[in-house]
């Protein structure tokens, strides 16, 4: 990365003392940036889905990933999601209580199981799936089609290059 970034990333400011120090610049950094209009977006979104059908973002991922894959394990839905299996395991869990999403077991091993939505658990992904396009319309307002790929493309790139990163 070039230092003619920097100004992105750092600004200088003025401690009580008067010293003039670096630090995080908060207001143009694309990275806090980001971040907080994500922590923003999932908090509406879970806000949302908790009070109008009784559900967490993270069950309605789940929702979503066994309307498009049904009978998949968690092995598979957890990078499908971007959840740890845990995660993903007590999402499913809270699913099969609710009646929405039930497993069949593979062989003889329990934990071997295979999830897929039931009936219920289709009707209500019909439900929050209009209500989620509504307000995904309502977050991309202003943008146009074009804006909307070259987003795409970039948030892509911005992912891998943080899946780059160094632990």
């Amino acid at each position: 990365m070039s230092d003619e970034l920097d100004e992105f990333f750092v600004e200088e400011v003025e401690g009580g003392d008067g010293k003039k120090s670096k630090t995080l610049n908060l207001a143009d950094n694309p990275t806090v940036l980001l971040v907080w209009a994500a922590n923003r977006f999932n908090r509406s979104f879970s806000r949302h889905y908790q009070n109008e059908f009784g559900i967490s973002a993270m069950e309605w991922r789940m929702l979503v990933m066994l309307c498009k894959e049904p009978d998949v394990p968690v092995t598979a839905a957890s990078p499908a999601v971007g959840y740890d299996k845990g995660a993903v395991s007590r999402s499913l869990s809270k699913l099969a209580k609710l009646g929405l999403a039930e497993a069949k077991v593979l062989g003889n091993n329990p934990r071997n199981r295979l999830w897929h939505l039931t009936p219920a658990g289709y009707e209500l992904h019909d439900r929050i799936l209009r209500s989620a396009l509504e307000r995904h319309k309502q977050v991309l307002a202003g943008f146009t089609p074009e804006d909307v790929e070259k987003f795409n493309e970039m948030l892509r790139l911005f992912g891998e290059n943080a899946e780059n990163l160094p632990e």
